[in-house]
């Protein structure tokens, strides 16, 4: 069973990271050689660069924060990237949440903003658990505050599949791409929640 745990979790990694080096090279692509950044540099090129500079940090920390032998044999490399882990959440949090409430799209605007707030009120409350040396807040609320990072790839591999396949159902162009902002981070984190709260709670009820 144990053998079995490890190879989940090996094979789930591998999938995480390759899912995340694919959203950094389709994003860069779409963004700067495709759609553009903005027409100025204040109109959207700061905050988009900003962004992506930032945001890069908890992508590739992320899997090292949560390999528990490199955080029991070089604890003070776990801190040091954890800590860098928080800066870059944070400023990639406060740029997401500028991009999204200034998006065109104005289906898109609501769910990026409480995404982005979300990220934001996650990875403070990890760092306020771990100031006061409640490392089991610290690592449930760290968790969080990775999968609403990761929800930034989730909605890049659902966007490179065509709408009409995964909505199709919905009519609107529109519609669609709202729903789309929705499922893509609301579904990730209601799963998260079932997994470390939830089920939990219920296997610990007493009668």
């Amino acid at each position: 069973m144990k053998n079995h745990r490890r190879s989940f979790s090996r094979f789930f990694w591998v999938i995480i990271i390759v899912l995340s080096a694919y959203y950094l090279y389709r994003g860069i692509h779409f963004r700067f050689f495709e759609e553009g950044i903005g027409e100025t540099f204040w109109n959207k090129q700061f905050w988009y660069v900003f962004h992506l500079i930032t945001a890069i940090f908890p992508l590739v920390l992320g899997p090292f924060q949560f390999w528990s032998w490199f955080r029991k044999h070089h604890v003070h490399w776990h801190r040091l990237l954890g800590k860098l882990y928080i800066i870059g959440a944070l400023l990639g949090g406060i740029s997401a949440f500028y991009l999204g409430v200034t998006i065109s799209l104005e289906g898109s605007r609501l769910p990026l903003f409480l995404l982005s707030t979300l990220w934001l009120f996650m990875t403070t409350a990890a760092w306020l658990a771990i100031k006061k040396k409640n490392v089991k807040a610290h690592r449930l609320f760290m968790i969080r505050s990775y999968v609403l990072a990761m929800v930034f790839v989730i909605l890049r591999v659902m966007g490179d599949v065509p709408s009409d396949m995964l909505f199709f159902y919905i009519q609107s162009p529109e519609l669609r791409d709202a729903t789309l902002e929705w499922m893509s981070w609301v579904l990730p984190l209601l799963v998260t929640e079932f997994w470390i709260s939830w089920i939990p709670l219920l296997k610990n009820l007493k009668s």
